[in-house]
């Protein structure tokens, strides 16, 4: 399949033409457009960079007894619940997940604000969606628009 070759490509094509994930006469066809358009050689060149960034990323290895301790102090934490679960019933033990998530929010508070905003966009934009309330409220689609641009 040929793609016409007076059009812009989009950001997805552009990507699988970066990983090499395309037919190879499509592959053909975008590379010579990459040549013509600055327009999507920037975009191009802009996904070489993130993927260049990436690759260079490291994780620092862990050693063979911290692995170990980390394992047997997770399956410990593991046992602990459970038998907690199973003598102290299903409260307490929501209870202790609603502890662990508030300490986490109040120890990063800046990614856990990410989460809040992600959820509440995601809810207000079902709920704008299945009320229908962008009929009732036009400007509701300019909100949503915003958010998304910002997420």
């Amino acid at each position: 399949m040929t793609l016409p070759d007076d059009r812009h490509y989009s950001e997805e094509e552009l990507l699988m033409h970066l990983l090499g994930e395309e037919l190879p006469e499509v592959g053909t066809t975008v590379s010579a457009h990459l040549g013509r358009c600055g327009q999507c050689r920037a975009i191009f060149q802009e996904y070489q960079q993130v993927r260049e960034s990436i690759l260079r990323w490291q994780a620092p290895e862990i050693s063979e007894e911290n692995w170990r301790s980390r394992k047997i102090q997770l399956l410990d934490t593991l046992r602990e619940e459970r038998r907690q679960a199973r003598t102290g019933g299903l409260l307490p033990s929501i209870v202790r997940m609603l502890q662990g998530a508030w300490s986490y929010a109040l120890e990063n508070p800046l990614p856990t604000l990410g989460y809040v905003v992600v959820a509440v966009a995601f809810a207000s934009e079902r709920t704008i969606t299945i009320f229908r309330l962008d009929r009732i409220l036009p400007a509701t689609n300019e909100v949503l628009a915003i958010l998304k641009q910002v997420l």
